[in-house]
């Protein structure tokens, strides 16, 4: 039986009808569930991709509807991480209660109890494939091929949304983009983009990886650069400028304080100047927030205190910034 060859401009056309449809509430659940449909989006964006053509039209619609289909996809949809957060979140209970954690944490965090990733379906269908190693692979291969600002932002949104959650998934979903298909440079290269779209979604999809220790080592060497630099010299002339820089920072505060060594060429004058400043922007509460427990938590390390000290800033100025009486620590800088 031979398939009708669908004519370029309907499939366009209908495409971008299921984008529209993919990001309302209810358009998102009944699609997530309609046979074949997420198979058909998946096969036409990766046969693109295979084809050398990452900036057909209907690529960038197919990329939107996986984007808008993959949001609170932890939530709302039974998947294999489920089952492993239940178990987790049993054991992290059972141990709290034999005192063999420690009682001060009143919640499960990602890293605070291991469990082995479980093996993905060979044949991924339906909305299996959302968080599907191949469907990973899809996005990061477009960003590395695609000149759209809107595919490349649909594949970095698709990809923040998988590593939103608190559970396993985001920790799961972050390694395999971190570690097994090693897609940060090309994250990375989306803050230098002259979009914001981009850059915002970027930025947005590296604080949550930085949030899982596991990646830090590998992490830091290739996004601080950049974090630091969208730090330094971000403007703030547009809609998205707080959300990318409570974003940035928040990297930057997770990687800093894992590795304060490797964190000291990024902590320039410009840089440190330009948190300051976001500490008392009125019009930007999230990212003044993000960058008050920065500078916190920069003064309170040791190893870091002294680079501030060199830069001008003592306990007194820095506790007037973030709301906090800092202690004088001694420094061998």
């Amino acid at each position: 039986m031979t398939r009708e060859i669908v004519d370029p401009e309907v499939f366009f056309n209908a495409t971008g009808c299921l984008r529209n449809l993919s990001s309302a509430d209810a358009g998102r659940h009944t699609m997530r569930n309609y046979p074949g449909l997420i198979d058909s989006v998946m096969t036409y964006t990766q046969n693109c991709v295979a084809a050398s053509r990452p900036d057909d039209k209907s690529v960038e619609n197919c990329i939107c509807i996986l984007h808008n289909l993959s949001y609170r996809l932890d939530a709302e949809v039974p998947n294999k991480y489920t089952q492993l957060n239940h178990v987790a979140r049993n054991a992290y209970v059972d141990k709290t209660l034999t005192g063999c954690f420690n009682s001060r944490s009143g919640k499960l965090e990602n890293d605070e109890y291991v469990l082995p990733i479980p093996d993905e379906e060979y044949k991924p269908r339906g909305p299996s494939w959302l968080y599907h190693s191949d469907a990973i692979r899809t996005y990061l291969n477009l960003m590395d091929q695609s000149k759209k600002d809107a595919t490349l932002e649909a594949c970095a949104g698709a990809l923040q949304n998988l590593t939103a959650s608190r559970g396993l998934m985001s920790n799961a979903m972050s390694q395999l983009i971190g570690l097994k298909e090693k897609g940060l440079p090309r994250i990375a290269r989306l803050l230098q983009s002259s979009n914001s779209e981009v850059v915002r979604s970027g930025a947005s999809l590296l604080s949550n990886m930085s949030r899982h220790p596991i990646l830090h080592k590998t992490m830091a060497p290739q996004v601080l650069p950049d974090v630091s630099r969208l730090l330094a010299f971000q403007s703030g002339n547009n809609s998205n400028f707080g959300d990318i820089m409570s974003s940035a920072c928040y990297t930057m505060r997770n990687l800093i304080m894992s590795n304060p060594q490797m964190a000291k060429p990024y902590l320039t004058s410009s840089m440190l100047n330009n948190v300051v400043n976001l500490c008392r922007n009125g019009s930007c509460p999230k990212a003044a927030e993000a960058a008050r427990l920065l500078l916190g938590d920069l003064w309170s390390h040791r190893e870091l205190q002294g680079i501030l000290k060199q830069q001008g800033f003592d306990k007194n100025m820095l506790g007037s910034l973030t709301g906090s009486a800092f202690r004088t620590l001694s420094s061998r800088f």
